[in-house]
């Protein structure tokens, strides 16, 4: 039983992909002990027959031979783990799948050696570890690094090598080595010539053995970590004497300080200057006594106690004495301002309650010490010293120390280093030294510590800032109520210094008295005094005179539109309610509410500059992350700030905001907010005019409308036939909830000067498409929109009013906004299309037929190809209003539009359908009815291959159009026939050319000398954006090698609606990327039941597409015009139901034109009967492609080659022979047969490495995926 089982796991390491090197030693030991090495080397090959050899005896030699391979192979199997084992796959020979794991785990020679270098330098001894157990693990990696070292050829050499890396071997293991080996140490290197590591090990071994029973023989007592007492005898020695000086006679000592020789502790010249620069240190920040001794850390024996002492050694400590004088140790209670760094301690904590200027209520934890013993927090508060300002303080009466937390500090992003000198305070953000402290003894006593203005994660007030800014931050308050928190600390050292602050003689200067008049009045009715009153403006309910007063300063100093009068008050509010009060004894009303004081960090200057972070769908990945925007206050029911966006036109509430306190908003050029008319403002309506509280009118400000195009700088003219009803569309970030139409100016829109040398784009993400008819009735832009769609449909007679027959019944409609976009992203147009709610009609009644063709995605490309490769100009063409030129032979009824004003006595009338109108089912094939039979009179014959596709023949060559609903490509060598078919396509229909073919179906084309590019790079920006991946990290393939996806990995989504459209809008980033088909196809099986494993695979493939953003397909003018096809499968590829994956790939000389990937029906027996039916499918799309080009006029006489590299499917196909294994295939065989006889193709057989269909069957490692991209002309064209 033991036997077998030593058999069955040669070795105890589990190879789990991080220890390649253990495992590889370990299995290269145990088989070369067997004898087996040569089989995974490949040296032992397998037998092949030999001469004069029967069959049976080399069956025989064959089956010893794979015997034992297969027992190595188990073997590896058995010492791996599941998920290393699964990658074995279909590898056949111990040797091939010991390279796979080799490359795969080995990593490179460079990256490996450097980590294991930097591992051996790292390494240290650990407290309590034994000699052997350090050398063990320095041993592994030496002998890992060896491994990586170059073949020695002479002898010579290997001495020299053998010797040199014995010295580095021993230098690097001296160096990982206790202190408490320093004698030992020195000697090793002082020995001539130096030991081996064996040697040096067994000398240290011994030293630790001898300490070992050194240690044992004292006494087990408590002892105290840092020393409370004194030497004042201890004197320095004389300058200059160190080790240097010291004779022969003294080499045996050892100074305990400094752990050189010659000398002793007391005689230590180190630790003379380090005594002299800590009393320098501390007499610098305070007077010591006149019988004060320096401090010495290091000639205090270290004292023991047992149990019952301490109690009375705690005593002895907050009882001055002469012997501990230090004003650093004094621990008195109440009168102590000293503070120590722990590491041990989970808060700040003080015993004086003086020292905290807040107190909270005790809902309060319990402090627990070292002994077990509990101490209680009676409140938590906040210190602010000269020398100290920090947060969040316990108040610990029985405490007797003033303790800070390192694990504090280092969460409020702070970085502490630690020295034998004292300590740094680092603020990991600004790099900044915000703090130091000093050793003393053992303990390291706070010097500063103060945070910067910038934290603002912390509340804690940064030491630099004026009194004139908070003095802004504020509200402009007094500056007796600035006096009072800074004496409370509250503000933290602030800086005074006199100013002047306009705002607030133009906000608050009150009336002056009158003086004494000079004449007094001698009689009744000398003097008469009258008065007028009025104009009298109703006070706002609660609008106090401090109100007032602060409102017209922040108005004055941000200089911001009465507009914004509303943001004003409620920051106004917000101030004073944190500004001292004689009212409520000098405190803040947030206190008398909350019973804590408030956070002023995070008190903003009014107007200034800020920018706010963009969410990640409102930006792609090359516009700016945030938006310039003007603070206007705090959130009321949320942590955040309130800033004005001057694009979008909105309130913004973020917490991710970055201010420029020092500059005002107005103060830009291009955002003055001047209400002067003779002044061009660059940017039409920054501030949107909104009611003033007050009484008396105030001009509106001129500005022009946010228009999209000139046309709508004019207000729209009213048509009769359309309502505009007064109705409120909700913004999505209202300023106010209500907003009178502003004054339109007639000023000329100039661009700013600073902008000419620059390409403006707007921010498309912030724009917004309305849903109801009511939402977008109120907005001047969309009004046009409608009324557009509307006499478009007047023009063209698509209805007639009548009264509603009896019996019959009359369809809804519903407007549809869309906001048209160009191939950079910015607007085209608004576009408001009337759409019938087809889904009320039914079937025989008001419709029959509905199919309509469209062009084939495989025919554009292949249409471009063939333009690039013959230099034909591509040229698009779209229809507007496409269906409403289709007439109908149904008797269609619908209500009126919304919005439509009805003449006097039709109030009752509804739509009688003259022409097809978007939304009914039989639209799209009356459009489609009318186009063929219009275009048919020009000459032009529908391809019978694809009806979408249109060509006429002359002697001055061909013209070929390419149809998609109501888009169209028109292009050939007939340039007179092609600007015919666009005058005829005029007359007839109401057109519109859009040049040169570079944004047809969400496809960008761009063309070069070279041929055509065809990518989807916004459509994909789009796509990572809503996935809200904007942020992830790119990975190189869109699926992990050998990941096999089932319906029952992972958890199930609890909502699939994101999933399905990802993998939705996936299907069609397909035709223009052939390298995510297959995993496109993989992820598109689950989408009745997508779980979580499956959700992960489609963030794959998007990771995927943000590093491959514009990846295209490249159509070369160099290309030839023949046609070659690539067939593959992968046979029983999936896990669930076991059926393979057909995938084949088209190719018209270099330009990838056509490609699958797909599941195939039903499950094949074996991989021939798999490679077959490929076989067969791709013949299919073959005998299409091929009548397909001679529509375009390419000639496609000759057969076309099918690459396949399975030699039995060709057989097949070329062999009349039909047994058990095939015959079940018949039909495909006699399918491929037929054409392969009649000469329309032939098959030729291709190396698997040559196999560019293998793409679209299985997943890829990376290397040999962007090989396969690379073949199939897939490029990246980055915009210029």
């Amino acid at each position: 039983m033991a036997q077998n089982e030593i058999i069955s796991k040669p070795i105890h390491v589990i190879l789990d992909g991080d220890n390649y090197s253990l495992w590889a030693q370990g299995m290269c030991s145990f088989l070369k002990g067997r004898k087996l090495w040569l089989y995974v080397t490949g040296q032992r090959h397998p037998p092949t027959p030999q001469k004069d050899e029967t069959e049976d005896a080399f069956a025989l030699r064959l089956e010893d031979w794979d015997g034992v391979n297969h027992q190595i192979i188990t073997w590896l199997r058995n010492t791996s783990t599941p998920s290393v084992s699964m990658e074995f796959g279909d590898y056949d020979t111990a040797k091939d799948v010991w390279d796979m794991l080799a490359s795969r785990y080995a990593g490179s020679d460079g990256a490996r050696e450097h980590h294991l270098m930097v591992t051996l330098y790292q390494l240290r001894q650990d407290p309590g570890e034994r000699i052997t157990a350090f050398h063990s693990r320095m041993r592994f990696l030496w002998d890992q690094l060896a491994a990586s070292e170059p073949v020695i050829k002479s002898v010579s050499d290997a001495q020299l090598v053998s010797t040199h890396r014995e010295r580095t071997r021993l230098h690097q293991f001296l160096m990982g080595i206790l202190d408490d080996f320093e004698s030992v140490h020195s000697q090793l290197l002082n020995r001539s010539p130096l030991p081996t590591v064996n040697q040096a090990v067994n000398d240290l071994v011994r030293e630790e053995t001898r300490l070992k029973s050194h240690r044992s023989s004292q006494p087990h007592t408590t002892v105290l970590a840092t020393p409370v007492s004194v030497d004042p005898t201890v004197t320095a020695p004389p300058k200059g004497h160190d080790k240097r000086r010291s004779n022969k006679k003294n080499s045996h000592l050892i100074c305990a300080f400094c752990k050189h020789r010659g000398h002793t502790i007391d005689q230590c010249n180190m630790r003379a200057r380090i005594l002299q620069r800590s009393a320098a240190l501390t007499a610098s920040e305070s007077v010591p006594s006149s019988d004060a001794a320096p401090f010495d850390p290091v000639s205090l024996t270290t004292p023991t106690y047992s149990i019952a002492d301490l109690q009375a050694l705690f005593n002895q400590v907050q009882v001055p004495s002469s012997s501990a004088s230090n004003p650093a140790l004094s621990v008195t209670p109440g009168i102590s301002s000293e503070w120590f760094l722990d590491s041990a301690c989970c808060n700040h904590m003080t015993d004086n309650p003086h020292l905290t200027s807040a107190h909270t209520p005790p809902v309060l934890p319990t402090i627990t010490t070292a002994d077990g013993s509990a101490m209680t927090v009676s409140h938590v508060g906040s210190i602010s010293t000269p020398n100290l300002s920090v947060s969040d303080v316990f108040c610990v009466p029985k405490l007797h120390l003033n303790l800070l937390s390192v694990g504090q500090l280092t969460e409020l992003g702070l970085n502490l280093f630690f020295s034998s000198r004292g300590c740094l305070v680092q603020d990991s953000r600004m790099g900044q030294i915000v703090g130091t402290a000093h050793k003393v003894g053992r303990l390291f006593e706070l010097t500063s510590l103060h945070f910067p203005s910038s934290s603002v994660s912390t509340p804690v007030i940064a030491a630099s800032a004026s009194i004139e800014l908070w003095h802004s931050r504020l509200g402009h308050v007094s500056l007796p109520r600035i006096q009072t928190l800074v004496s409370r600390g509250l503000l933290g050292s602030v800086s005074s210094s006199p100013f002047d602050c306009m705002p607030c003689q133009l906000g608050k200067q009150p009336a002056l008295p009158f003086n004494n008049s000079e004449s007094i009045a001698s009689a009744t009715f000398d003097l008469i005094h009258s008065d007028v009153w009025g104009p009298s403006p109703v006070p706002t309910t609660q609008y106090s005179k401090a109100i007032k007063i602060l409102l017209g300063a922040l108005t004055n100093a941000a200089s911001t539109p009465v507009s914004f009068w509303g943001e004003a008050a409620l920051t106004a509010v917000y101030t004073i309610n944190r500004c001292p009060s004689p009212v409520v004894q000098n405190t803040t009303p947030y206190e008398r509410l909350f019973g804590t004081a408030p956070n002023y960090s995070l008190l903003k200057v009014f107007g200034c500059v800020c920018f706010v972070l963009l969410q990640p769908h409102e930006r792609t990945k090359l516009q700016p992350r945030s938006q310039l925007c003007c603070f206007l206050g705090y959130g009321l029911e949320e942590k955040g700030y309130r800033c004005y966006d001057p694009v979008a036109k909105c309130l913004r509430v973020s917490r991710h905001v970055v201010f420029w306190e020092h500059k005002m908003f107005y103060s830009l050029p291009s955002f003055s907010a001047g209400n002067d008319d003779s002044q061009v403002d660059p940017l039409p309506n920054l501030f949107p005019e909104i009611p003033s509280p007050s009484a008396e009118s105030v001009n509106p400000i001129s500005d022009e409308s946010p228009s999209a195009d000139p046309s709508s700088d004019v207000s729209p003219t009213t048509d009769p036939t359309f309502n505009e009803s007064p109705l409120s569309a909700p913004a999505a970030n209202p300023v106010n909830t209500t907003a009178p139409e502003p004054r339109r100016s007639h000023r000329v829109s100039t661009l700013p000067s600073h902008l000419h040398d620059f390409h403006c784009f707007s921010a498309f993400a912030t724009l917004h498409e309305p849903h109801t008819f009511c939402e977008a009735s109120s907005d001047p832009l969309w009004q046009q929109a409608m009324k557009e769609e509307l006499d478009a449909l007047l023009k063209t007679g698509t209805w007639d009013l009548v009264d509603l027959p009896a019996g019959k019944s009359a369809i809804g409609c519903k407007w549809v906004y869309k906001i048209k976009t160009r191939s950079d992203g910015t607007v085209d147009r608004y576009k408001a299309r009337l759409v019938a709610k087809g889904f009320t009609q039914e079937y025989g009644i008001d419709y029959e037929e509905t199919f309509a063709p469209v062009a084939r995605l495989s025919s554009v490309r292949t249409l471009i190809a063939v333009s690039a490769s013959r230099h034909w100009p591509l040229f698009q063409m779209d229809v507007k209003n496409a269906f409403l030129n289709g007439e109908l032979t149904e008797e269609v009824y619908m209500q009126l539009p919304p919005g439509f004003s009805q003449p006097p006595g039709f109030s009752h009338k509804v739509c009688h359908l003259r022409r097809a109108l978007y939304g009914l089912k039989q639209a799209p094939r009356a459009w489609f009815a009318k186009f063929s039979s219009t275009i048919s009179q020009h000459g032009f014959s529908a391809s019978s291959y694809d009806s979408a596709l249109f060509f006429r023949r002359s002697d001055h060559g061909i013209t070929l159009l390419l149809l998609y609903v109501d888009d169209m490509i028109i292009t050939g060598d007939d340039v007179q026939g092609i600007q015919d078919l666009k005058c005829f396509l005029g007359q007839h229909f109401e057109m519109k050319d859009l040049g040169p073919l570079s944004y047809f179906l969400g496809l960008e084309v761009s063309s070069s000398s070279d041929g055509y590019y065809l990518t989807q790079a916004k459509y994909t920006s789009d796509l990572i954006s809503r996935a809200g991946i904007t942020d992830s990290k790119i990975v190189d393939t869109p699926i992990e090698y050998n990941n096999r996806l089932n319906t029952h990995d992972g958890e199930p989504l609890p909502d699939a609606t994101l999933y399905r459209q990802l993998v939705g809008s996936l299907v069609y980033l397909t035709v223009t990327r052939p390298d995510i088909s297959y995993a496109v196809h993989i992820v598109s099986q689950f989408m009745a039941a997508p779980r979580s494993l499956h959700y992960a695979a489609v963030l794959q493939i998007l990771r995927y597409l943000k590093g491959t953003l514009f990846h295209g397909l490249h159509f070369s003018s160099q290309s030839s015009l023949t046609l070659q096809a690539y067939s593959d499968a992968d046979w029983a590829g999936d896990p669930t139901d076991r059926r393979s994956t057909t995938g084949y790939c088209f190719l018209l000389g270099d330009s990838l034109i056509s490609w699958r990937s797909k599941k195939q029906s039903v499950v094949a027996r074996s991989s021939t009967e798999a490679e077959y039916r490929a076989l067969a499918d791709t013949t299919a799309e073959l005998l299409w492609l091929r009548w397909l080009l001679q529509d375009l006029g390419i000639d496609c006489s000759t057969a076309v080659p099918i690459h396949c590299d399975n030699r039995s499917a060709i057989q097949i196909a070329h062999n009349d022979v039909f047994h058990e294994r095939t015959k079940h295939i018949e039909i495909d065989c006699h399918f491929v047969r037929h054409h392969l006889l009649q000469g329309t193709l032939q098959l030729r057989s291709v190396s698997s490495q040559d196999q560019l269909a293998d793409i679209f069957t299985k997943p890829m490692p990376p290397g040999r995926f962007r090989d396969l991209i690379s073949k199939l002309k897939l490029v990246s064209l980055h915009p210029t």
